[in-house]
Parts: structure tokens; C-alpha cells; sequence
């Protein structure tokens, strides 16, 4: 089990980080902002996709208590698909509140024709919630991609910020 966890692990890591890059070539040449504000507003802007996901897994979350009866979450009646998707909900606001900040930080901190590397990372964050959600859902040892994606995505960023503010 670990062996197919680290594996999935892997390809989540290096998918996260394919896509990040081919991301990074499609977005327009007008994210590289030429003013710290400027490349904050695209910053902001490049977490609305992440928002968006998050935002669609509490919809999930609502229609599925609505549709099934299940309003008390104490009750202990809550099926499999209401407990995983409050999973994935509470793990993507922790990793949120990671990545917005430094998305946030990179973004008045770098270079202006580095900003589509962060547009893609902030885009490349979405997708592998998304990832992490339908993985989780279809089995938690299919999770494992998302979340090397999303932890990837966490730490380059992370470190690139780092690196931005103290160089």
C-alpha cells in the first residue's frame, strides 16, 4: 500500500509540475504586471480559480445534506460522500492557508515577467484540489496525487517567495 502511495505520490509530483510549466507558457504576456500593485491584483486574481473549487465542494457538501436529510453533522449519520468531501474541505482550507499568502507575497516580491509562473501555480493549485477531491472520492489511496500536487505547488511557491523577499 505505501509502494502504490508513493508511486501515485510521484506522478502527482511530477504531473503538478508538468502542468505548472505548460500553464505557465499559455498565460497571457499582460499577468507580468508592471507595478506591485499590479502584480498583486493578478496575484489575487490568479486564487479565484482555487476559490472557486473550494467554493464548489461546500456546494457539494450542501446539496448532498439537503438531498439525503442529513442536517446534523453531530448525529453521526453522515455517509461516506458527506465525511470525504468535509475532508477534502477542511484539508483544502489548510492548504489555502499556506498558499494564498505566499501567492500573495511572491506576487509583490517577483520580478514582473516572472508573474505567469505564478499565475500557473496558483492555476496548477486549483487543478490538483481537484484532484485530490475526485481521487479521494473514488478511493483515499487515490487522494495521493492531489495532495503531492498541492504540496508541491505549496512549497515551490513557498520557497520561491522566500527567496523573492530575501534576494
Amino acid at each position: 500500500m505505501r509502494a502504490r502511495s508513493v508511486g501515485l505520490s510521484a506522478c502527482g509530483l511530477i504531473g503538478g509540475l508538468l502542468i505548472w510549466l505548460a500553464l505557465a507558457r499559455m498565460v497571457p504576456a499582460n499577468a507580468a504586471a508592471p507595478t506591485v500593485a499590479d502584480r498583486m491584483a493578478v496575484g489575487a486574481a490568479a486564487l479565484l480559480p482555487a476559490a472557486a473549487a473550494l467554493a464548489a465542494m461546500t456546494v457539494v457538501q450542501i446539496v448532498t445534506r439537503f438531498a439525503t436529510g442529513t442536517f446534523d453533522p453531530t448525529a453521526g449519520r453522515d455517509g461516506r460522500l458527506l465525511i470525504v468531501n468535509q475532508r477534502v474541505i477542511a484539508n483544502t482550507v489548510e492548504q489555502m492557508l499556506c498558499f494564498v499568502p505566499t501567492v500573495l507575497a511572491l506576487s509583490a516580491a517577483v520580478a514582473p515577467a516572472r508573474m505567469p509562473l505564478v499565475v500557473a501555480g496558483a492555476l496548477t493549485f486549483a487543478l490538483a484540489r481537484l484532484v485530490f477531491w475526485a481521487g479521494y472520492l473514488a478511493a483515499p489511496l487515490l487522494r495521493a496525487p492531489g495532495m503531492a500536487a498541492t504540496g508541491a505547488a505549496n512549497l515551490v511557491t513557498l520557497v520561491c517567495a522566500v527567496w523573492a523577499w530575501l534576494g
